[in-house]
């Protein structure tokens, strides 16, 4: 523990001893100062804790030296008691005005000194405590500040990545989960480019009201299905529109991604085209899709910048959508190389396209034979309920519409589900088969591993933090910083750890088992397969969102009446 540091100042030298011996032999540490001007240099040098001051000094008087400790900020809790042998009571008003705290009237009794001594002290540790809390206090309040400024911009700043990224995506870049997309990178990505063919035609000679309405319904109707597939929205304008897949985020399965994509805004452009026929507007969707690498990042000025891809092959997609004939989706040779196993295909031989100083190799899109949105091969009858796996891929098949899926564990929960109607399975059980092993556990225990903490850990804890309350008690009544600061330590760390084992009321918080485990795997999977079929199959999804039910034991039951088995 360290001692008290008391200032002695006084300029008679046998008083100024008698006082030194006193305090040294009560255990503190002091200091000497035969002058007003000696004594303020020594407590501006700081550490002082308590300063016994002579009244009647040659030069500065012990109430100017008062005075001066309480008008310095840094000095204006240092207790200070005033030695005199006058007693009378305009010298005690005189002192008080000049701020002393207290007074020993010469001669000096010991116990009456050491007593006032052990007061005033007891205040400083008080004032200096206080002063350390405002001080944390204040620290708190600015890294409160510096964190509401951090969420703020990055709140903006999830505002702006959600301009071209899907929801999701942009939280996930925000959390750390991947790489920051605005810091300029290269990436091999696929474009998916979408011209609306005969709009500027249109909009020379169209109410703005006509061309409201027809951009109104284009955006409605085309705008979702980028983010639908999880694409990167670059550019949307009123005649055309750019996506990407492979950034911010990697696909493996980025060019099944663009075709699927490219085919839905066909299917989509298709239907608008026709309504707006009907009205005698003569709008065409053309696409191209293009695979190749691109320097991706922010573009733009502080105050107003897009995320976007710069290379050839946002060149290429976009010629090949000028170069599509109405409802054509044209596929440059390496985006074809990707999918050309899942897709119908024709070549359209070589293609002069403007800015390319060659001519182009291309394919025209037919439709997704054996690709996600496929008729898959062997499904001879329109009206069968397919589930089947192949290779890496499944082909699913349901009320006539088929495409094929990539491989995924929460496809093979599913596929065992529907071979299974109406039969509840454990879901560590569902984990072993869809591996193709067999159950280890049939009928897995429900339930947890038991408290976290049992009856005697619990004990430790507490009779551990009694011991440490009653040695933070005693350290404090000591003023021993480091004891007081290490036992809060201790006791902040153990009451933590028994926070998290015992809730409110003092119930026990149980440790989750492995089938609570398991049920969140097999639920976070097959969410993420149903959220693929939506993709390509919407119908499908809304099947089995309505007729999967998961937790601890996994079960389908159809909603239909006809109850149609699943062929695999």
């Amino acid at each position: 523990m360290t001692p008290a540091h008391v200032l002695v100042v006084d300029d008679t030298p046998a008083n100024l001893r008698l006082l030194v011996d006193l305090l040294e032999v009560s255990g503190y540490a002091v200091t000497a100062a035969t002058s007003g001007d000696e004594a303020l240099a020594r407590i501006a040098e700081g550490g002082v804790d308590l300063v016994l001051l002579d009244v009647l000094m040659p030069g500065l008087s012990g109430y100017d030296v008062c005075r001066a400790v309480r008008e310095n900020p840094a000095t204006r809790w240092v207790p200070v008691v005033l030695v005199t042998a006058l007693d009378a009571p305009e010298e005690r008003v005189r002192g008080l005005d000049a701020g002393a705290d207290d007074f020993v009237t010469k001669p000096i009794s010991r116990p009456e000194l050491l007593a006032r001594v052990r007061s005033l002290l007891r205040i400083k540790r008080l004032y200096d405590t206080i002063d350390d809390q405002a001080r944390q206090l204040r620290e708190w309040n600015e890294r409160l500040e510096r964190r509401v400024e951090t969420q703020l911009g990055e709140l903006a700043r999830l505002g702006q990545l959600k301009r071209f990224l899907p929801p999701e995506v942009a939280e996930l870049v925000l959390r750390g989960g991947t790489d920051d997309p605005l810091g300029s990178h290269r990436r091999e990505i696929v474009v998916v480019a979408l011209e609306l063919r005969g709009f500027t035609a249109f909009a020379d000679g169209a109410a703005p009201e006509d061309l409201l309405a027809v951009l109104q319904s284009y955006h409605d109707a085309l705008g979702g299905l980028v983010l639908a597939h999880e694409g990167t929205l670059e550019r949307f304008t009123g005649d055309g529109l750019t996506a990407f897949f492979n950034d911010p985020l990697e696909q493996p399965d980025a060019a099944e991604r663009g075709v699927a994509l490219a085919l839905a805004l066909r299917e989509a452009g298709g239907a608008l085209a026709s309504r707006w026929a009907r009205r005698g507007i003569q709008l065409h969707v053309g696409i191209g899709v293009a695979q190749g690498y691109a320097t991706l990042g922010a573009i733009g000025l502080d105050a107003r910048s897009d995320y976007a891809a710069v290379g050839a092959v946002t060149q290429l997609a976009a010629r090949l959508s000028e170069a599509a004939h109405p409802g054509d989706i044209l596929l440059a040779q390496r985006a074809l190389a990707d999918v050309e196993s899942l897709v119908d295909a024709e070549p359209t031989g070589a293609l002069t396209l403007r800015g390319f100083p060659r001519p182009v190799t291309a394919f025209r899109l037919l439709r997704a034979a054996s690709g996600d949105g496929a008729a898959p091969a062997g499904a001879d009858d329109p009206s069968a309920r397919i589930f089947r796996r192949e290779g890496e891929y499944w082909t699913v098949q349901f009320d006539g519409v088929a495409c094929r899926l990539r491989d995924t564990k929460g496809l093979r929960y599913l596929a065992h589900l529907l071979g299974h109607p109406d039969e509840s399975v454990h879901v560590l059980d569902l984990v072993a088969l869809a591996r193709g092993e067999a159950p280890e556990r049939p009928g897995a225990t429900l339930g947890d591993a038991g408290p976290m903490l049992d009856e005697a850990a619990k004990a430790a804890y507490r009779a551990r933090l009694l011991d440490l309350r009653a040695e933070l008690s005693e350290a404090e009544a000591l003023a021993d910083v480091d004891r007081t600061a290490a036992a809060r330590a201790e006791i902040d760390a153990l009451s933590h750890q028994l926070a998290s084992a015992v809730g409110l009321g003092g119930r026990d918080r149980r440790a989750a088992s492995a089938t609570e485990r398991g049920r969140v795997a097999v639920t976070r999977a097959i969410t993420d397969a149903l959220k693929r079929i939506r993709v390509h199959h919407p119908a499908l999804e809304r099947y089995l969102e309505a007729s999967i039910r998961t937790g601890a034991f996994c079960v389908y039951r159809p909603p239909d009446a006809s109850r149609s088995l699943w062929r695999s």
